[in-house]
C-alpha cells in the first residue's frame, strides 16, 4: 500500500488506520525512526514480551504472533541479521 500524507498544524505526521493495518501497525506499537537526507524511515521495534526456546530440536518463539502475513514474514526471517 502507498499513500501520501500531510503534516498537520504542529507539523505532525498522522498515519491512517488502513496504513498501519497493512504495515501490521498496532496502536500502541513502539516505532524506531531514523532519518537521512529527503527520507524519514519507520521501523517496528523488537517484542521484548517473548523469547525463542528450544523444544526439542525446534526453536520456538514464546512471545505474541505479529500480524505479518506468513509470507512477508518467511521472507524477513530469511534476511534477518544479527
Amino acid at each position: 500500500m502507498k499513500t501520501t500524507v500531510e503534516l498537520d498544524a504542529s507539523n505532525r505526521i498522522v498515519i491512517s488506520r488502513e496504513l498501519r493495518r497493512a504495515a501490521g501497525i498496532s496502536r500502541t506499537q513502539k516505532l524506531s525512526v531514523s532519518a537521512t537526507p529527503g527520507r524519514i524511515v519507520l521501523e517496528v521495534e523488537a517484542n521484548p514480551s517473548g523469547r525463542i526456546v528450544k523444544r526439542g530440536k525446534l526453536k520456538v518463539w514464546t512471545g505474541e504472533v505479529p500480524a505479518t502475513p506468513i509470507d512477508e514474514a518467511v521472507a524477513r526471517s530469511r534476511e534477518y541479521l544479527r
